[in-house]
Protein backbone atom coordinates (compact mmCIF):
# COMPACT_ATOMS: atom_id res chain seq x y z
CA UNK A 1 0.00 0.00 0.00
CA UNK A 2 3.30 2.69 0.70
CA UNK A 3 4.39 1.92 -2.16
CA UNK A 4 0.91 2.23 -4.39
CA UNK A 5 0.90 5.65 -2.55
CA UNK A 6 4.28 6.79 -3.62
CA UNK A 7 3.65 6.09 -6.83
CA UNK A 8 0.64 7.70 -7.30
CA UNK A 9 1.98 10.64 -5.41
CA UNK A 10 4.42 11.00 -7.75
CA UNK A 11 2.36 10.35 -10.86
CA UNK A 12 0.23 13.79 -9.08
CA UNK A 13 2.82 16.04 -8.37
CA UNK A 14 4.79 15.13 -11.41
CA UNK A 15 1.76 15.73 -14.00
CA UNK A 16 0.54 19.28 -11.91
CA UNK A 17 3.35 20.77 -11.74
CA UNK A 18 3.94 20.64 -15.50
CA UNK A 19 4.07 24.46 -17.03
CA UNK A 20 1.95 22.73 -20.21
CA UNK A 21 -0.67 21.25 -17.92
CA UNK A 22 -0.87 24.56 -15.95
CA UNK A 23 -0.97 26.47 -18.65
CA UNK A 24 -3.72 24.48 -20.21
CA UNK A 25 -5.95 24.24 -17.24
CA UNK A 26 -5.83 28.21 -16.49
CA UNK A 27 -6.07 29.32 -20.53
CA UNK A 28 -8.81 26.89 -21.28
CA UNK A 29 -11.22 28.70 -18.99
CA UNK A 30 -9.68 32.11 -18.98
CA UNK A 31 -9.91 32.87 -22.71
CA UNK A 32 -13.28 32.49 -22.72
CA UNK A 33 -13.84 34.46 -19.90
CA UNK A 34 -11.62 37.28 -20.86
CA UNK A 35 -13.84 37.06 -24.80
CA UNK A 36 -17.03 37.05 -22.87
CA UNK A 37 -15.68 40.04 -21.00
CA UNK A 38 -15.15 42.02 -24.14
CA UNK A 39 -18.21 41.37 -25.93
CA UNK A 40 -19.82 42.48 -22.17
CA UNK A 41 -17.70 46.09 -22.39
CA UNK A 42 -18.25 46.34 -26.71
CA UNK A 43 -21.77 46.59 -25.88
CA UNK A 44 -22.97 42.80 -25.76
CA UNK A 45 -26.10 43.25 -23.76
CA UNK A 46 -27.08 46.20 -25.68
CA UNK A 47 -27.22 44.07 -28.56
CA UNK A 48 -29.13 41.47 -26.70
CA UNK A 49 -32.40 44.26 -25.40
CA UNK A 50 -32.35 44.68 -29.07
CA UNK A 51 -33.82 41.00 -29.66
CA UNK A 52 -30.03 40.39 -31.26
CA UNK A 53 -27.26 39.27 -29.09
CA UNK A 54 -23.74 37.87 -29.97
CA UNK A 55 -25.43 34.48 -31.18
CA UNK A 56 -28.02 35.64 -32.99
CA UNK A 57 -27.36 38.92 -35.35
CA UNK A 58 -29.32 41.81 -35.62
CA UNK A 59 -32.26 41.50 -38.70
CA UNK A 60 -30.92 43.32 -41.48
CA UNK A 61 -32.23 46.51 -43.02
CA UNK A 62 -35.59 46.25 -45.46
CA UNK A 63 -34.52 46.78 -48.70
CA UNK A 64 -36.66 49.08 -51.06
CA UNK A 65 -37.69 47.03 -54.48
CA UNK A 66 -40.87 47.28 -56.93
CA UNK A 67 -42.62 44.81 -59.30
CA UNK A 68 -44.13 44.76 -62.53
CA UNK A 69 -47.80 42.62 -62.42
CA UNK A 70 -48.28 41.92 -65.92
CA UNK A 71 -50.12 39.37 -65.07
CA UNK A 72 -52.68 40.80 -62.96
CA UNK A 73 -51.95 38.88 -59.86
CA UNK A 74 -51.26 40.85 -56.78
CA UNK A 75 -54.28 42.75 -55.28
CA UNK A 76 -53.36 42.93 -51.69
CA UNK A 77 -50.52 42.32 -49.34
CA UNK A 78 -49.87 40.18 -46.29
CA UNK A 79 -49.65 42.16 -42.96
CA UNK A 80 -45.97 40.91 -42.48
CA UNK A 81 -44.89 42.16 -46.02
CA UNK A 82 -46.56 45.27 -46.63
CA UNK A 83 -47.04 47.78 -49.45
CA UNK A 84 -43.80 50.00 -48.48
CA UNK A 85 -41.67 46.85 -48.93
CA UNK A 86 -42.83 46.29 -52.53
CA UNK A 87 -43.53 49.60 -54.82
CA UNK A 88 -46.12 48.97 -58.20
CA UNK A 89 -45.54 49.91 -61.13
CA UNK A 90 -47.44 50.11 -64.36
CA UNK A 91 -44.42 49.29 -66.77
CA UNK A 92 -41.10 48.58 -67.18
CA UNK A 93 -39.91 51.98 -68.02
CA UNK A 94 -40.62 53.44 -64.26
CA UNK A 95 -39.59 50.57 -63.42
CA UNK A 96 -36.25 50.96 -64.59
CA UNK A 97 -36.35 54.01 -64.50
CA UNK A 98 -36.76 54.25 -60.62
CA UNK A 99 -33.71 51.72 -60.70
CA UNK A 100 -31.96 54.56 -62.10
CA UNK A 101 -32.74 57.37 -59.57
CA UNK A 102 -32.11 54.76 -56.64
CA UNK A 103 -35.80 55.13 -55.62
CA UNK A 104 -35.41 50.82 -55.62
CA UNK A 105 -32.77 48.83 -55.74
CA UNK A 106 -34.66 46.52 -58.40
CA UNK A 107 -37.95 45.26 -59.14
CA UNK A 108 -39.90 41.79 -60.36
CA UNK A 109 -41.80 41.07 -63.54
CA UNK A 110 -44.56 38.55 -63.10
CA UNK A 111 -44.91 37.82 -66.43
CA UNK A 112 -48.44 37.73 -68.30
CA UNK A 113 -48.21 33.77 -68.64
CA UNK A 114 -47.67 33.74 -64.63
CA UNK A 115 -50.25 31.11 -64.37
CA UNK A 116 -48.84 29.21 -67.29
CA UNK A 117 -45.32 28.89 -66.36
CA UNK A 118 -44.91 30.58 -63.12
CA UNK A 119 -42.49 32.65 -64.91
CA UNK A 120 -41.32 35.87 -62.42
CA UNK A 121 -38.25 37.82 -63.51
CA UNK A 122 -35.89 39.97 -61.27
CA UNK A 123 -34.00 43.10 -62.40
CA UNK A 124 -31.06 44.51 -61.09
CA UNK A 125 -27.97 46.64 -62.03
CA UNK A 126 -25.67 45.04 -59.65
CA UNK A 127 -26.82 41.16 -60.03
CA UNK A 128 -25.68 39.25 -56.93
CA UNK A 129 -27.25 35.68 -57.16
CA UNK A 130 -27.01 35.59 -53.50
CA UNK A 131 -28.85 38.39 -52.60
CA UNK A 132 -31.64 37.17 -55.30
CA UNK A 133 -31.67 34.21 -53.00
CA UNK A 134 -32.69 36.07 -50.25
CA UNK A 135 -35.05 38.59 -52.04
CA UNK A 136 -36.95 36.17 -54.56
CA UNK A 137 -38.71 34.83 -51.14
CA UNK A 138 -40.59 38.09 -50.76
CA UNK A 139 -42.32 37.99 -54.20
CA UNK A 140 -43.12 34.22 -54.07
CA UNK A 141 -44.64 34.91 -50.54
CA UNK A 142 -46.38 37.79 -52.08
CA UNK A 143 -47.73 35.69 -54.79
CA UNK A 144 -48.88 32.56 -53.00
CA UNK A 145 -50.75 34.62 -50.56
CA UNK A 146 -52.99 36.26 -53.60
CA UNK A 147 -53.43 33.08 -55.34
CA UNK A 148 -55.28 31.79 -52.28
CA UNK A 149 -57.28 34.32 -52.27
CA UNK A 150 -55.75 36.77 -50.05
CA UNK A 151 -57.40 34.60 -46.91
CA UNK A 152 -54.51 34.85 -44.34
CA UNK A 153 -55.95 31.50 -42.72
CA UNK A 154 -55.62 29.65 -45.81
CA UNK A 155 -52.26 31.02 -46.14
CA UNK A 156 -50.68 29.77 -43.10
CA UNK A 157 -52.06 26.15 -43.61
CA UNK A 158 -50.75 26.00 -47.10
CA UNK A 159 -47.05 27.31 -45.62
CA UNK A 160 -47.85 24.86 -42.55
CA UNK A 161 -50.24 22.01 -43.10
CA UNK A 162 -49.31 20.11 -40.04
CA UNK A 163 -48.56 21.57 -36.94
CA UNK A 164 -47.04 19.01 -34.33
CA UNK A 165 -46.98 20.08 -30.80
CA UNK A 166 -44.89 18.24 -28.51
CA UNK A 167 -46.44 17.55 -25.02
CA UNK A 168 -44.12 16.48 -22.22
CA UNK A 169 -46.10 14.47 -19.39
CA UNK A 170 -43.08 15.77 -17.07
CA UNK A 171 -44.20 19.11 -15.37
CA UNK A 172 -41.00 19.84 -14.27
CA UNK A 173 -39.27 19.92 -17.95
CA UNK A 174 -38.64 23.13 -19.48
CA UNK A 175 -39.40 23.07 -23.01
CA UNK A 176 -36.29 24.12 -25.16
CA UNK A 177 -36.57 26.38 -28.39
CA UNK A 178 -34.94 23.94 -31.12
CA UNK A 179 -35.13 27.07 -33.17
CA UNK A 180 -32.27 28.77 -31.36
CA UNK A 181 -28.34 27.88 -32.60
CA UNK A 182 -27.67 27.28 -28.73
CA UNK A 183 -30.00 24.39 -28.77
CA UNK A 184 -27.16 22.43 -30.55
CA UNK A 185 -24.13 23.64 -29.74
CA UNK A 186 -24.30 24.30 -26.09
CA UNK A 187 -24.90 20.25 -25.83
CA UNK A 188 -22.31 19.72 -28.46
CA UNK A 189 -19.73 21.90 -26.54
CA UNK A 190 -20.35 19.20 -23.57
CA UNK A 191 -20.12 16.39 -25.68
CA UNK A 192 -16.45 17.94 -26.62
CA UNK A 193 -15.47 19.23 -23.19
CA UNK A 194 -16.15 15.57 -21.77
CA UNK A 195 -14.27 13.91 -24.96
CA UNK A 196 -11.67 16.12 -24.69
CA UNK A 197 -11.36 15.96 -20.88
CA UNK A 198 -11.54 11.59 -20.90
CA UNK A 199 -9.28 11.43 -23.60
CA UNK A 200 -6.68 13.73 -22.51
CA UNK A 201 -6.61 12.47 -18.56
CA UNK A 202 -6.65 8.18 -20.55
CA UNK A 203 -3.68 8.84 -22.58
CA UNK A 204 -1.68 9.95 -19.93
CA UNK A 205 -1.57 6.77 -18.49
CA UNK A 206 -0.10 5.12 -22.39
CA UNK A 207 2.22 7.99 -22.63
CA UNK A 208 3.57 7.13 -19.17
CA UNK A 209 4.03 3.81 -19.14
CA UNK A 210 5.33 3.94 -22.31
CA UNK A 211 7.95 6.32 -21.55
CA UNK A 212 9.23 5.17 -18.91
CA UNK A 213 9.64 1.77 -20.91
CA UNK A 214 11.84 3.80 -23.37
CA UNK A 215 13.86 5.51 -21.11
CA UNK A 216 14.31 2.23 -18.93
CA UNK A 217 13.13 3.34 -16.00
CA UNK A 218 10.80 0.70 -15.55
CA UNK A 219 13.41 -1.84 -15.51
CA UNK A 220 14.48 0.47 -12.34
CA UNK A 221 10.74 0.34 -10.95
CA UNK A 222 10.12 -3.67 -11.01
CA UNK A 223 13.11 -4.27 -9.16
CA UNK A 224 11.13 -2.69 -5.80
CA UNK A 225 7.72 -2.25 -6.78
CA UNK A 226 5.09 -5.36 -7.88
CA UNK A 227 3.56 -4.58 -11.21
CA UNK A 228 -0.26 -4.54 -9.78
CA UNK A 229 0.97 -1.79 -7.45
CA UNK A 230 2.45 0.53 -10.31
CA UNK A 231 -0.91 -0.22 -12.55
CA UNK A 232 -3.29 0.98 -9.60
CA UNK A 233 -0.67 4.01 -8.24
CA UNK A 234 -0.74 5.17 -11.80
CA UNK A 235 -4.10 4.87 -12.15
CA UNK A 236 -4.99 6.66 -8.96
CA UNK A 237 -2.62 9.07 -9.09
CA UNK A 238 -3.37 10.47 -13.00
CA UNK A 239 -6.93 9.71 -12.03
CA UNK A 240 -7.00 12.91 -9.34
CA UNK A 241 -5.12 14.80 -12.36
CA UNK A 242 -8.16 14.24 -14.74
CA UNK A 243 -10.55 15.36 -11.74
CA UNK A 244 -8.91 18.54 -10.99
CA UNK A 245 -9.16 19.59 -14.92
CA UNK A 246 -12.32 18.25 -14.93
CA UNK A 247 -14.19 20.33 -11.68
CA UNK A 248 -11.60 23.50 -13.21
CA UNK A 249 -13.21 23.22 -16.77
CA UNK A 250 -16.92 22.18 -16.25
CA UNK A 251 -17.23 24.39 -12.95
CA UNK A 252 -15.85 27.22 -15.17
CA UNK A 253 -18.04 26.43 -18.24
CA UNK A 254 -21.11 26.76 -15.76
CA UNK A 255 -20.28 29.53 -14.28
CA UNK A 256 -19.51 31.63 -17.70
CA UNK A 257 -23.30 30.04 -18.67
CA UNK A 258 -24.79 31.80 -15.96
CA UNK A 259 -22.83 35.09 -15.80
CA UNK A 260 -22.95 35.34 -19.40
CA UNK A 261 -26.70 34.52 -20.46
CA UNK A 262 -27.31 37.84 -21.23
CA UNK A 263 -24.45 39.19 -23.17
CA UNK A 264 -24.37 35.46 -25.19
CA UNK A 265 -28.87 35.94 -25.13
CA UNK A 266 -28.96 32.77 -23.96
CA UNK A 267 -32.74 31.41 -22.81
CA UNK A 268 -33.14 30.53 -19.59
CA UNK A 269 -34.85 27.30 -21.05
CA UNK A 270 -31.20 26.56 -22.74
CA UNK A 271 -29.01 27.36 -19.89
CA UNK A 272 -26.92 24.04 -18.87
CA UNK A 273 -28.61 22.15 -15.53
CA UNK A 274 -26.11 21.90 -12.90
CA UNK A 275 -27.06 18.17 -12.96
CA UNK A 276 -24.47 17.94 -15.67
CA UNK A 277 -21.79 18.86 -13.37
CA UNK A 278 -23.24 16.81 -10.57
CA UNK A 279 -23.55 13.45 -12.60
CA UNK A 280 -20.40 14.34 -15.10
CA UNK A 281 -18.33 13.80 -11.59
CA UNK A 282 -19.00 10.27 -11.48
CA UNK A 283 -19.43 9.49 -15.34
CA UNK A 284 -16.15 11.27 -16.36
CA UNK A 285 -14.37 8.69 -13.22
CA UNK A 286 -15.58 6.01 -14.50
CA UNK A 287 -15.35 6.40 -18.16
CA UNK A 288 -11.69 7.56 -16.89
CA UNK A 289 -11.47 4.48 -15.52
CA UNK A 290 -12.19 2.24 -18.43
CA UNK A 291 -10.08 4.20 -20.81
CA UNK A 292 -6.94 4.63 -18.54
CA UNK A 293 -6.98 0.80 -17.86
CA UNK A 294 -7.41 0.28 -21.39
CA UNK A 295 -4.38 2.36 -22.19
CA UNK A 296 -2.40 0.98 -19.65
CA UNK A 297 -2.78 -2.35 -21.42
CA UNK A 298 -1.59 -0.58 -24.80
CA UNK A 299 0.94 0.91 -22.38
CA UNK A 300 2.33 -2.40 -21.36
CA UNK A 301 2.82 -3.49 -24.95
CA UNK A 302 4.31 -0.83 -26.94
CA UNK A 303 8.08 -0.66 -26.53
CA UNK A 304 8.02 3.55 -26.85
CA UNK A 305 6.33 6.67 -27.16
CA UNK A 306 6.22 6.72 -30.75
CA UNK A 307 4.43 3.92 -30.85
CA UNK A 308 1.62 4.77 -28.26
CA UNK A 309 0.02 7.15 -30.99
CA UNK A 310 -0.87 4.09 -33.25
CA UNK A 311 -2.22 2.32 -29.80
CA UNK A 312 -4.09 5.40 -28.82
CA UNK A 313 -6.33 5.88 -32.08
CA UNK A 314 -6.91 2.62 -32.00
CA UNK A 315 -7.80 1.90 -28.32
CA UNK A 316 -10.15 5.14 -28.26
CA UNK A 317 -12.40 3.87 -31.72
CA UNK A 318 -15.98 3.37 -29.31
CA UNK A 319 -15.33 6.79 -27.31
CA UNK A 320 -15.45 8.38 -31.10
CA UNK A 321 -18.93 7.15 -31.72
CA UNK A 322 -20.87 9.21 -30.02
CA UNK A 323 -19.22 11.84 -31.18
CA UNK A 324 -19.92 10.77 -34.92
CA UNK A 325 -23.91 10.43 -33.94
CA UNK A 326 -23.95 13.45 -31.93
CA UNK A 327 -26.24 15.33 -33.96
CA UNK A 328 -28.80 12.36 -33.45
CA UNK A 329 -28.25 12.33 -29.91
CA UNK A 330 -28.94 15.61 -29.32
CA UNK A 331 -32.00 15.59 -31.89
CA UNK A 332 -33.56 12.88 -30.65
CA UNK A 333 -32.07 12.00 -26.91
CA UNK A 334 -35.09 9.70 -25.95
CA UNK A 335 -34.79 7.65 -29.17
CA UNK A 336 -33.52 4.17 -28.99
CA UNK A 337 -30.13 4.42 -30.46
CA UNK A 338 -29.06 6.99 -27.98
CA UNK A 339 -30.25 5.16 -25.04
CA UNK A 340 -28.40 2.20 -26.65
CA UNK A 341 -25.64 3.86 -26.50
CA UNK A 342 -26.50 5.29 -23.08
CA UNK A 343 -26.08 1.68 -21.69
CA UNK A 344 -23.05 0.66 -23.42
CA UNK A 345 -20.06 0.81 -21.03
CA UNK A 346 -17.56 2.38 -23.94
CA UNK A 347 -19.84 4.70 -25.56
CA UNK A 348 -22.23 5.48 -22.43
CA UNK A 349 -19.84 8.46 -20.23
CA UNK A 350 -20.03 10.83 -23.59
CA UNK A 351 -23.55 9.85 -24.95
CA UNK A 352 -25.24 9.95 -21.24
CA UNK A 353 -23.41 13.56 -20.93
CA UNK A 354 -24.56 14.49 -24.13
CA UNK A 355 -28.64 13.54 -23.37
CA UNK A 356 -28.47 15.40 -19.90
CA UNK A 357 -27.87 18.70 -21.71
CA UNK A 358 -30.59 18.06 -24.03
CA UNK A 359 -33.20 16.50 -21.81
CA UNK A 360 -33.67 14.86 -18.36
CA UNK A 361 -32.18 11.04 -18.06
CA UNK A 362 -34.50 8.95 -16.48
CA UNK A 363 -32.58 7.85 -13.25
CA UNK A 364 -32.80 3.83 -14.18
CA UNK A 365 -30.48 4.40 -17.32
CA UNK A 366 -27.73 6.55 -15.10
CA UNK A 367 -27.98 4.11 -12.83
CA UNK A 368 -28.12 0.54 -14.58
CA UNK A 369 -25.05 2.55 -16.82
CA UNK A 370 -22.75 3.38 -14.07
CA UNK A 371 -23.74 -0.56 -12.90
CA UNK A 372 -22.37 -1.68 -16.26
CA UNK A 373 -19.37 0.76 -16.08
CA UNK A 374 -18.39 -0.72 -13.08
CA UNK A 375 -18.35 -4.22 -13.81
CA UNK A 376 -17.01 -3.63 -17.15
CA UNK A 377 -14.17 -1.68 -15.49
CA UNK A 378 -13.95 -4.53 -12.75
CA UNK A 379 -13.23 -7.46 -15.48
CA UNK A 380 -10.93 -4.97 -17.49
CA UNK A 381 -8.46 -4.18 -14.38
CA UNK A 382 -8.07 -8.02 -13.80
CA UNK A 383 -7.19 -8.41 -17.22
CA UNK A 384 -4.79 -5.44 -17.56
CA UNK A 385 -2.84 -6.29 -14.23
CA UNK A 386 -2.29 -9.72 -15.39
CA UNK A 387 -0.24 -7.91 -18.24
CA UNK A 388 1.28 -5.62 -15.94
CA UNK A 389 4.14 -8.19 -15.61
CA UNK A 390 7.46 -8.03 -16.08
CA UNK A 391 7.17 -10.15 -19.20
CA UNK A 392 5.47 -7.18 -20.76
CA UNK A 393 6.62 -4.47 -19.23
CA UNK A 394 10.39 -4.50 -20.17
CA UNK A 395 9.86 -5.60 -23.20
CA UNK A 396 7.51 -4.96 -26.72
CA UNK A 397 7.11 -4.97 -30.06
CA UNK A 398 5.12 -2.48 -32.35
CA UNK A 399 1.54 -2.31 -31.70
CA UNK A 400 -1.10 -4.63 -32.85
CA UNK A 401 -4.42 -5.19 -32.21
CA UNK A 402 -4.04 -8.84 -32.54
CA UNK A 403 -1.86 -8.78 -30.38
CA UNK A 404 -3.40 -6.73 -27.15
CA UNK A 405 -6.63 -8.83 -27.47
CA UNK A 406 -4.59 -11.72 -26.82
CA UNK A 407 -2.72 -10.34 -23.98
CA UNK A 408 -5.66 -9.26 -22.89
CA UNK A 409 -7.22 -12.31 -22.68
CA UNK A 410 -4.80 -13.93 -20.43
CA UNK A 411 -2.72 -16.20 -23.33
CA UNK A 412 0.57 -16.69 -22.53
CA UNK A 413 2.52 -14.71 -25.11
CA UNK A 414 5.19 -16.57 -26.63
CA UNK A 415 8.97 -14.83 -26.76
CA UNK A 416 8.70 -14.28 -31.06
CA UNK A 417 5.01 -12.36 -29.73
CA UNK A 418 7.37 -10.03 -27.25
CA UNK A 419 10.06 -9.73 -29.36
CA UNK A 420 11.00 -6.00 -30.75
CA UNK A 421 10.78 -5.86 -34.50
Amino acid sequence: MKKTWLVLKTEFINTVTRRSFLLTLILVPLVPALILGGVALLGGDEDAGDGGGILQPQQPEAVMEGYVDQAGIIEAFPDWVGEERLIAYSSLEDAKQAVEEGEITAFFVIQEDFLETGAVRYVREDFNPLSAMDTTGIIQSVLEFNLLGADPQKYQLYRNPVQVQLVNLDPEAVERDEDNILAFYLPYGVTMLFYVLILTSASLMLNSVAKEKENRVMEILMSSIKPNQLLTGKILGLGLVGLLQMVVWMGSALILLRLGGTTLNIPSNLQLSPEVFYWGIPFFILGYLLYATIMAGAGALVPNVKESTQATFIVILPILIPLLLVGVIINQPDAPLPVILSLIPFTAPNTIMTRMAVTSVPIWQLLVAMALLIITIFFLVRAVANMFRAQLLLTGKKFSLGLYLKALAGSDLETSDLSES
